[in-house]
């Protein structure tokens, strides 16, 4: 498998305990449990609520929220972003709009779904993510998040690292106040 099964339980593992990266774990580990299976996130910017509130599919696509930076350590501004169909929420940094981000995409996951990615983390309720370079080339990093219990493909980026976009994947959390 790629980096990140043995990665993807280090970015998710230390999410869990509230860490940075952990020691490396074998291939045949047990896969971690998926980040937001933690408690709902109930300081999540408003921009969340409000963006999925008027999404077109608030119905099948819950709003996941970043409870950190993903160790990015010059502030963010969060900020609604366009997605058709969908919600997104962008963060800025001084000098680098969109640093990072989360979109509800109005697409729903199935088996034509782009999912040749170098990295994947797959978690034990089901849900994978397929992540690399934007486009095949990058700079930037891009995941597709499928989440197990939602109808709709999430859209994950970071402008500044990959290892950025994969503590981010391991923060993300189910935001405390969308309707169920």
């Amino acid at each position: 498998m790629s980096r990140l099964r043995g990665a993807a339980a280090l970015v998710a593992l230390a999410s869990v305990a509230g860490c940075g990266k952990a020691a490396p774990v074998a291939d045949d580990a047990p896969a971690p449990p998926a980040p937001w299976s933690a408690a709902l996130l109930a300081d999540a910017p408003p921009v969340y609520l409000e963006e999925w509130s008027r999404a077109e599919n608030r119905e099948s696509c819950a709003p996941l929220a970043f409870r950190g930076t993903g160790g990015l350590e010059r502030p963010v501004e969060p900020r609604r972003a366009s997605f058709a169909g969908g919600w997104a929420v962008a963060y800025d940094a001084p000098g680098l709009r969109s640093a990072y981000g989360i979109a509800g995409t109005g697409v729903e996951p199935g088996p034509d779904t782009y999912d040749d990615w170098p990295h994947r983390i797959e978690w034990a309720d089901g849900s994978s993510a397929g992540y690399g370079p934007e486009g095949g080339s990058g700079p930037r990093q891009l995941a597709y998040l499928r989440v197990a219990g939602q109808r709709c493909l999430y859209n994950v980026w970071s402008a500044v690292s990959v290892d950025h976009l994969e503590r981010l994947l391991a923060e993300l959390r189910f935001v405390a106040g969308a309707a169920s």
